[in-house]
């Protein structure tokens, strides 16, 4: 139990990593952007590329702070009274980050707004850095079990050093091929050679770093390094193709798979300092089990790590779609509704959803007719002969109105999903004696693999069938629902098959019922939306994987009551 509560909680710092830590990079250039005439279009693309999910994106922090301090609070006692100057100096840099990127588009004034862009910009930095730098004393094994460790040497050393360095470096990899990418979904040449450029120096600037980090760490860290030249050297190697693939599609002006391969390059990295440390929390002693609480509370934590997972990641996907398709946002890109095609959007000093003052609309005009060309609202394209509007129009009640809750279908999908993985769960008993007992194959996970891989997956499936059912219209729809229900149905059913009942064989039918059913679903789902499709077809490799598991298990098992493996 403790080793997936662990799983759940690397979960999110590798989730924070890759999303709040591409907006701390977008501080980075918004740092070196240069002066105010010179910086104006990346600043003017990085403030609308994050003011629709800057704050959502901390969601991850305040998840992981809740999991470490509940579930493993020697741990966190130990962090927090021995790594708290860095840990302050971060929550710092958070809030003087989020204060100076809303008050500088609010301000009219330009040395306030200066003000305030320089702590944006400098917070961004300071806050990976810290973060680095704990994650360096952690691994070098600077923090005592005891906590009160020396406040200083403990994040003030080489390993610190080089994860703070590695944090701000990757950072800025992240963000730049994000905003690389966006400036070629709004077809600007200019930007997109700009941060592609940025892109390519941090990614080799990192790589570089990376290498010579190995003799630091091999000095420094000697456990750390073993590890990650043995168990985890994998990881690692996987990470350095992910960024070399990431910088080709980048220069192939690829937009399908850059960011993907930029963000796995980065979360294999940190996966790989897991690994690494395992089974460690802090570096080289305090074992997991030595700092888990006690199992009653372990097991509130899974659950409501399930719960928050399936409400919390098809919230943000369902965020992240919305900006992406130029429906919330700011500046160039509005809500849409707000403006009709040909008016132009203001985009300096406006607040989201909100362009009333009469200076900044003169500043975003002026910014505006420096580009050359207004920007089109619709869908996020370019308009090439249209003139700047200098006011933003608020969104039409009428069309509000008008317009589907396409969000009630992902809020249905995540309901239902929740309660399938509450009644699977509930029936699941993997440390029933019988179970223990069971001849299982080699290839079997650990036990904690198949909470962290669940997770993710049912949030899978309630992302898809949420886009499909909105895709799907009348009676394509009911059947639709009705096929994903039947699914649902069988995939709790399992559970209850298997350990209720502790006959394998009965498992086994159940899990190849759910085999045919997930291709009845893939090609349904296919046949309304394929992305959805595509998003379902990791479930389907597992429940598929499952099925094997559960059938050699009843080859190497042959008393009915000593047959199963653990959900999967």
């Amino acid at each position: 139990m403790a080793e997936l509560v662990a799983a759940f909680l690397f979960i999110g710092v590798v989730a924070y990593a890759v999303l709040g830590g591409a907006d701390f990079g977008a501080g980075f250039w918004d740092l070196i952007a240069g002066g105010a005439k010179r910086g104006r279009e990346p600043r003017h693309l990085i403030d609308v590329s994050l003011a629709p999910v800057w704050e959502a994106n901390h969601t991850w922090l305040i998840y992981c702070l809740v999991v470490l301090w509940t579930a493993f609070p020697p741990a966190f006692a130990a962090i927090t009274t021995t790594l708290y100057i860095p840990l302050i100096l971060a929550l710092l840099g958070i809030v003087l980050r989020g204060a100076g990127f809303a008050f500088r588009k609010a301000t009219v004034r330009t040395e306030e707004q200066r003000l305030y862009g320089a702590a944006f910009a400098l917070s961004s930095v300071l806050t990976p850095y810290c973060f680095g730098a704990i994650a360096g004393g952690l691994a070098s094994g600077r923090v005592p079990t005891a906590g009160n460790g020396d406040a200083i040497s403990s994040w003030v050393n080489p390993s610190s050093i080089l994860g703070g360095i590695l944090a701000v470096l990757a950072c800025s990899y992240l963000a730049a091929t994000y905003l690389t990418v966006e400036a070629l979904h709004r077809d600007d040449q200019k930007l997109y050679r700009y941060f592609r450029d940025r892109a390519m120096a941090a990614g080799a600037v990192t790589g570089a770093v990376s290498i010579a980090g190995i003799f630091v760490l091999q000095a420094d860290s000697p456990r750390l390094f073993d590890r990650l030249s043995g168990p985890a050297l994998p990881l690692v190697v996987l990470a350095a193709v992910g960024g070399l693939v990431g910088l080709a599609l980048l220069w192939a002006r690829r937009t399908v798979g850059t960011r993907v391969a930029a963000a796995g390059a980065v979360a294999l990295v940190i996966v790989g300092w897991g690994v690494a440390q395992t089974p460690y929390l802090l570096g080289t002693h305090l074992s997991i089990t030595e700092a888990a609480a006690p199992n009653a509370t372990l097991a509130v934590v899974v659950g409501v790590a399930v719960v928050a997972g399936l409400l919390i990641v098809p919230s943000l996907v369902l965020l992240f779609r919305l900006t992406s398709r130029g429906e919330v946002g700011v500046g160039d890109r509005p809500f849409r509704g707000g403006m009709t095609e040909g008016e132009g959007g203001s985009g300096e000093g406006m607040t989201e959803g909100d362009g009333s003052a009469a200076g900044e609309a003169g500043r975003s005009g002026a910014a505006q007719a420096d580009r050359g060309a207004a920007v089109g609202l619709n869908k996020g394209t370019r308009s090439t002969g249209a003139k700047a509007d200098r006011t933003a129009v608020p969104l039409d009640p009428a069309t509000v109105r008008s317009r589907p809750h396409r969000w009630v279908p992902y809020a249905l999908c995540a309901g239902a999903v929740t309660a399938t993985a509450v009644a699977g769960a509930r029936a699941t008993r993997p440390d029933a004696r019988w179970y223990r007992e069971l001849n299982t194959p080699d290839w079997q996970p650990p036990p904690w693999a198949f909470g962290a891989v669940w997770t993710p997956l049912y949030a899978s499936i309630a992302v898809a069938g949420g886009r499909a059912l909105n895709a799907a219209r009348g009676p394509q729809r009911k059947a639709l629902a009705g096929e994903f229900a039947a699914n649902l149905a069988l995939n709790a059913g399992w559970s209850n098959l298997f350990f209720r009942l502790r006959s394998p064989l009965a498992g086994l039918a159940g899990t190849l019922l759910l085999d045919a059913s997930n291709v009845r679903l893939l090609a349904r789902v296919a046949r309304t939306d394929r992305k959805a499709a595509v998003v379902l077809l990791p479930y389907a490799a597992w429940c598929a994987y499952a099925t094997c598991l559960n059938a050699s298990i009843v080859a190497r098992n042959h008393e009915p009551r000593h047959r199963g493996p653990a959900k999967g």
